[in-house]
């Protein structure tokens, strides 16, 4: 088992843009952030209690946790901080630095080592499987036996498994679905009641209440990693020489304060993305289709070398592109593809190609992969694309060429699934950066449902502050997302003051924290400025802080008085302005 984690784990790729280019993980492995989640009255709340010693993930309060939940978002380092842990029970120990300093994060390796066995599974490999016994049946100890020697292996971990104390690894499950029945979560038999179960998934999976909190033993949320730049410096160290290293490291600094790219450094597919792209000379302005677009180009290079760039691109991140044009038509059955399968297919189902030059093609460049269908009589293989947020900007590309689809079919998906706005929360974030009047028409149909929903606004509000954020990065200043409910503070005053604005007649609530000290009575970021005179259908107001300028003729008791006001909260000085 160490040997086959050693093989499959113990490498990394240094970029997705080229999964040929890899390194050792224990050589380009930096500290992850992590924290610990409490459980509270209605949902689990971030503390401020780092985990970096593999004693926090498995002991509370000297209690050790039976199930864990690994949570974060789509790209923020899941599934390596899993491998990693595979490869330290595998007495994989010095995970250092570039410079060679052995990292003093989770260093505790005894406590990994303290397992008898640590089974790594990916889930996404183990769809409409419940039973984990099972999944390691198919995951490892197939890879590891020829077929006669098998049975005899499956009997043995049973045993093992009763008696001794192991640790599963449980990976992606966001991207797996059960049976159908009652199983919300794969499962152990009750004879194995001495092993420790770790998921990993993106928080969404946690959000839509499938997983009661009893199932919890334990919640940690990781938010990418602690030392961005560091990160960089050892991805950079890999692709300049040395000579040119400290000059290359100060200028991309630069670069990346002067385009205000820092927010998506602490994602380590983000980070990767832009560092190994700057280093070939191509530099970003922090829109996530530009991101995804160069990941585009990589990948279609390496199945058609020829070169052609659009005379009109189809949406502005295309432009400078040179690898897309001439595999468009694959692109775009791709996208139809990557679109069905999330709207219209059931989750568990795999790609399937009717067509054998779009299969080569999408397995030739990398965009899809392929793995064995261990449940089929005959071999067959199991499509999926390379990631899950791939599938998303490629939906949203088919969604954004025709938005017709926005009246049909994701009309029909948001009234079917409870839980829709938060799925197709990153699609929504790719429209808005490729075809700004289908977003608002997007925008307009999932506020509809938040309207009814007061428990999700919050959410719901940063999705749209999300998408906002990624259509000004693709030069759509003008997008006028629709939005009911507003939860405003100082980090997201400026994105949303500008929405609030084009959305004050229809506001159903509207909480300010403006939380600080002192401010500067003019047109800065840190005063919010609100018209109540053109609120008709305020229902909810909150003001906390200061700098929370308020327009009107009137005194604000008598503003407020004049608004379909149900509840109101303020602790504010308030500056009129006539």
């Amino acid at each position: 088992m160490k040997k086959l984690y050693n093989d499959n784990l113990s490498n990394v790729p240094l970029s997705q843009l080229n999964d040929n280019v890899d390194e050792k993980l224990r050589d380009v492995f930096i500290s992850p952030k992590i924290c610990k989640m409490r459980r509270g009255k209605r949902a689990f709340e971030k503390t401020d209690k780092p985990v970096t010693q593999y004693k926090d993930v498995f002991l509370t309060d000297d209690t050790e946790n039976r199930r864990i939940f690994l949570q974060g978002e789509t790209g923020s380092g899941k599934t390596t901080f899993l491998a990693k842990m595979a490869l330290d029970w595998c007495k994989e120990s010095h995970m250092c630095s570039a410079k060679g300093n052995i990292s003093h994060i989770f260093a505790d390796l005894d406590v990994v080592q303290g397992f008898m066995f640590v089974f790594h599974i990916t889930l996404k490999h183990s769809v409409k499987q419940f039973d984990v016994n099972t999944m390691i049946k198919k995951q490892i100890i197939d890879s590891i036996y020829a077929r006669e020697d098998r049975k005899k292996a499956y009997i043995l971990v049973n045993e093992i498994m009763k008696r001794e104390r192991c640790l599963v690894l449980l990976d992606g499950l966001d991207e797996w679905t059960g049976p159908g029945d009652h199983h919300n979560l794969p499962t152990l038999v009750v004879d194995h009641s001495k092993c420790v179960m770790l998921f990993s998934t993106r928080p969404w999976t946690l959000a839509v209440g499938k997983i009661k909190h009893s199932e919890i033993g334990a919640l940690l949320q990781l938010e990418g990693i602690n030392k961005p730049f560091e990160f960089s410096r050892i991805l950079l160290s890999r692709r300049v020489s040395k000579e040119d290293l400290n000059i290359k490291y100060a200028a991309f600094k630069h670069y990346i304060e002067n385009q205000k790219l820092e927010k998506l450094l602490s994602s380590p597919m983000f980070l990767s993305t832009i560092v190994c792209s700057y280093a070939d000379g191509i530099e970003l302005n922090g829109s996530k289709c530009e991101l995804y677009i160069l990941l585009l180009e990589s990948l279609f290079k390496k199945a058609n070398l020829e070169t052609r760039r659009f005379e009109q691109p189809p949406f502005p991140c295309f432009t400078g592109t040179k690898y897309i044009q001439p595999n468009i038509e694959h692109m775009n059955r791709l996208a139809e593809l990557a679109f069905n399968l999330l709207f219209e297919n059931a989750k568990e189902n795999s790609l399937v190609f009717s067509n054998t030059e779009l299969e080569n093609f999408a397995l030739t460049s990398g965009i899809v992969s392929a793995t064995h269908n261990a449940f089929t009589v005959r071999s067959a293989s199991f499509y999926m694309f390379i990631h899950f947020s791939i599938q998303e900007f490629l939906a949203a590309y088919h969604i954004a060429r025709n938005t017709n689809l926005i009246d049909g079919v994701i009309s029909v998906y948001l009234n079917r699934h409870k839980d829709a706005n938060r799925d197709i929360a990153e699609v929504f974030t790719f429209m808005c950066g490729l075809e700004v009047v289908g977003a608002e028409r997007l925008s307009s149909m999932m506020n509809e449902r938040n309207a009814l929903n007061d428990d999700s606004s919050c959410v719901f509000c940063d999705i749209i502050q999300e998408g906002y954020r990624e259509a000004v990065a693709n030069g759509h200043t003008n997008m006028s997302p629709k939005l009911s409910h507003f939860y405003i503070d100082m980090l997201n005053m400026k994105d949303l003051q500008s929405i609030w604005a084009n959305n004050t007649a229809n506001a159903l609530s509207l909480c300010v924290d403006n939380d600080m000290e002192t401010y500067a009575n003019d047109d800065s970021a840190s005063n919010m400025k609100i018209d109540l005179s053109l609120c008709s259908k305020l229902k909810i107001l909150t003001l906390k802080g200061n700098g929370i300028l308020i327009k009107g003729k009137y005194p604000i008791h008598v503003l407020l008085l004049s608004l379909p006001l149900l509840f109101i909260r303020y602790e504010v000085h308030c500056i009129f302005l006539f």
